[in-house]
């Protein structure tokens, strides 16, 4: 019950640090900015943590390689899509990923009705390729970027949960991470667009520093429910997020909520129940 409710807050701060990205139209300032505020924590916190056993390492280092990539794909498919329609397309393909790496390399079993009810998530995302999912259609030529980008984050997702079965600090191993991971979107900023990563820090700064600390939070928690119960059904509990976010870019976004996207919601929050009930 604690991972379920770990995971359950973690979706959403996720939900919420990715509808203030989609609503900010300085979406790599806003990043870096991100970056910047985990970077600060991770080098304070660094003198207070353990150093990673060798064995970590390679996981440590293949989730900040993809942590990049993502982060990089994501601003591309924020400009041309709605959240509402983005977000829950790549986030609907992750679990998929996670649960196939799960049952190919990790050997950690799984009960018929979580498989079911992970499975159920993805048919769900599968909705808003239907008409927009009621808005406006992603541009077919998109449709690979947010592919790559589920890729992305069922990979990191899976290098983190073997990571956490090496080594159980979840903390630690946050902090590491972080100093792998988030210097290379602040080091862009500053070089490439100096002046005006300066003046967003100066009239946007509490923008940065709530987007930084929810990015954190939730990586914590899911780290930490990863520890507690299954890599798999964590990654696809997390993804309850998609319903936070459709209905947060029908509220502040004022994007549509047709019919298909109410159905994937229903799909995943009925996927969600038949994992836990």
């Amino acid at each position: 019950m604690l991972a379920t409710s770990l995971v359950l807050v973690a979706a959403l701060l996720h939900a919420t640090w990715n509808t203030l990205i989609k609503f900010s139209g300085e979406r790599l300032l806003v990043i870096a900015s991100m970056d910047a505020v985990a970077l600060l924590f991770a080098l304070v916190m660094v003198a207070f943590v353990q150093f990673p056993p060798a064995e970590v390492w390679p996981w440590l280092l293949a989730s900040a390689l993809f942590e990049q990539f993502y982060r990089f794909l994501l601003i591309q498919a924020y400009r041309v899509g709605d959240l509402g329609l983005v977000y829950p397309l790549m986030r609907g393909l992750s679990p998929l990923v996670v649960l196939a790496l799960t049952l190919t390399f990790a050997g950690e079993t799984l009960s018929s009705q979580q498989i079911i009810g992970i499975l159920l998530i993805p048919c769900g995302m599968a909705c808003l390729l239907w008409q927009g999912g009621g808005g406006d259609r992603l541009p077919w030529s998109m449709l690979p970027v947010v592919a790559l980008i589920g890729l992305c984050i069922g990979c990191y997702t899976w290098f983190d949960g073997q990571a956490i079965r090496l080594w159980s600090q979840p903390l630690d191993y946050l902090v590491w991470l972080t100093l792998l991971s988030a210097w290379p979107f602040p080091l862009l900023a500053s070089v490439a667009r100096r002046a005006p990563f300066i003046l967003f820090w100066r009239l946007q700064w509490r923008l940065g520093l709530t987007v930084g600390l929810c990015v954190l939070l939730s990586y914590a928690l899911v780290l930490w429910a990863m520890q507690l119960g299954s890599v798999a059904e964590a990654a696809a509990l997390r993804e309850v997020s998609v319903i936070l976010v459709v209905l947060f870019g029908m509220r502040y976004l004022k994007e549509p909520f047709g019919g298909p996207r109410l159905l994937a919601c229903a799909l995943v929050l009925i996927g969600m129940l038949i994992m836990k009930l």
